[in-house]
């Protein structure tokens, strides 16, 4: 979920993030009443919006009212702005780049930093986070070290800010550029580009397939996903239903995909499999299993198969453990110790009640 600015700025105040005072304007014939000077930026997904005539200055209450006709006429990138955003005019000493995204290759969070804003980003400086141990403050002094910026309490409070950010709203990109430095030492996020995890944020766009079968199916890891979905029907099982939930999503997420599989009458079994994961709580993700597994009725007598690995799985294997034998619940828990492919025989044996030959 790609937000325009004045949505990521709305994140930013939520968490503490200085930004412009401003309004959001969401309709051509609404009255505009803000002092001057002011920038006026059109609210559509799409980057580099001044260049293209979606950010202008205006000097005056006549420059806002003629900024304000012209943005609302003006097409970026396919889009035409259902709102404008119109700030004040922040008068700075610098302009800085600063950017919380998810680094796909390396399977981590990478911490951007840049002496200057706008078009400097490519050189930024990358810092790695370790999602276990998060953003902590030597690892933040290295970072703006390594980027040439002197460390300063306030500038460390707002990239902590961002971390959070980025951490409880199932971010992908969370981005300052540019962060405007004052003269007083303080920043204020000039602009807010922030992409929100679709998997974690959107639970009805997750891929949910009925079948014909008896073994409910929560799954994870995207197309290697289809592939265990294939080494179960190879094991003799028949799969009833199969439900995607990749990604690092929140336990309520994980919770309503659960009873949802398990609402299917006649199951004789779950598997719930996935392979290693790096960015994703799999503390969280089987306690959201817990909660979805006890609102299910009648309470499932079937076996359940676990086959997980990742961040926090260790506990996540002592709560599931104490929680079977609190609840009376049959699970079965496998890490990397089996490959997934082997859960699936684990699981078709258990719910059919083969013996081995």
């Amino acid at each position: 979920m790609n937000l325009v600015e004045f949505e990521g700025k709305e994140l930013f105040k939520k968490y503490g993030i200085p930004v412009p005072k401003g309004i959001v304007v969401k309709s051509s014939v609404e009255k505009v009443s803000f002092p001057s000077p002011a920038v006026v930026k059109s609210q559509v997904p799409v980057g580099d919006r001044g260049r293209k005539g979606g950010i202008l200055i205006a000097k005056n209450t006549k420059e806002i009212s003629s900024a304000v006709t012209k943005i609302w006429q003006t097409s970026i990138g396919g889009y035409v702005p259902e709102s404008l955003l119109i700030e004040e005019l922040v008068s700075s000493i610098a302009e800085r780049y600063v950017s919380i995204s998810y680094d796909s290759g390396m399977r981590q969070p990478v911490l951007a930093i840049n002496k200057q804003g706008g078009s400097g980003t490519a050189r930024a400086s990358l810092t790695y986070i370790d999602p276990l141990e998060g953003l902590q403050s030597y690892l933040l002094r290295q970072a703006l070290f390594a980027s040439g910026l002197k460390p300063s309490r306030a500038l460390a409070d707002i990239i902590k800010s961002l971390w959070n950010l980025f951490q409880s709203e199932h971010a992908i990109l969370a981005e300052m550029n540019p962060l405007f430095e004052l003269a007083d030492g303080s920043f204020v996020a000039g602009d807010a580009k922030v992409i929100l995890d679709d998997n974690a944020v959107r639970p009805e766009y997750r891929p949910y397939v009925q079948m014909s079968g008896d073994i409910a199916v929560l799954a994870s890891g995207g197309g290697a996903s289809m592939i265990n979905l294939d080494a179960l029907m190879r094991a003799g099982g028949r799969p009833a239903n199969y439900v995607e939930y990749s990604g690092n999503p929140k336990s309520e997420v994980v919770r309503t995909l659960t009873k949802k599989v398990l609402s299917q009458r006649g199951l004789k079994g779950c598997w719930v499999v996935g392979g290693t994961a790096n960015f994703t709580d799999i503390y969280e993700t089987l306690l959201g299993f817990t909660e979805g597994l006890l609102s299910v009725k009648p309470k499932p007598k079937y076996p359940i198969v676990i086959r997980r690995d990742g961040p926090r799985q260790k506990e996540a294997f002592v709560m599931l453990k104490q929680f079977s034998e609190q609840h009376d619940f049959d699970i079965h828990l496998f890490g990397p110790e089996i490959p997934m492919s082997e859960s699936a025989k684990v699981m078709v044996k258990l719910a059919y009640k083969r013996k081995k030959k």
